[in-house]
């Protein structure tokens, strides 16, 4: 391996002895092949004689990268605790853990009652008044 900063021979260790730079790159290994599929870089093949990388090796073949084919992949999981919570107890229940559903079960009539005591007269309530309001405004016209 070779020095990034002064291109000098590293050898084994991780430590330039001509320069003094620290390798931060770690050990290098060879990409699996689900690493390959979904890395979008340029690469330098392992059974490469002349270390040329995998765009060379194309271009001699006469083939060429095709990049505008790109896939994103998006992660619902999400750092937040309350998200890996949630998600946590989604599976749970989808998984027939007794506990989370009858955990489930319990929220579930928790807020049908919220809703039904609390939300609907409140509703209800708004509605009246503006029942009101508005034959008071037809009588005075």
């Amino acid at each position: 391996m070779q020095c990034r900063r002064c291109g000098k021979e590293l050898g084994n260790s991780m430590r330039c002895t001509f320069c003094g730079y620290e390798n931060s790159e770690g050990n290098v290994r060879e990409l699996t092949r689900t690493e390959k599929n979904f890395f979008n870089g340029v690469t330098i093949d392992a059974d490469s004689q002349d270390g040329s990388s995998s765009e060379e090796n194309f271009r001699r073949q006469g083939r060429t990268y095709d990049f505008s084919t790109r896939r994103t992949y998006v992660n619902f999981g999400g750092s937040n605790i309350f998200t890996r919570a949630v998600l946590s107890f989604a599976r749970a229940v989808i998984n027939g853990n007794r506990l989370a559903q009858f955990a489930a079960t319990l929220i579930i009539v928790a807020l049908a009652a919220l809703t039904l005591f609390v939300a609907l007269p409140i509703i209800f309530v708004i509605l009246a008044i503006g029942i009101v309001i508005f034959a008071l405004l037809n009588n005075f016209r």
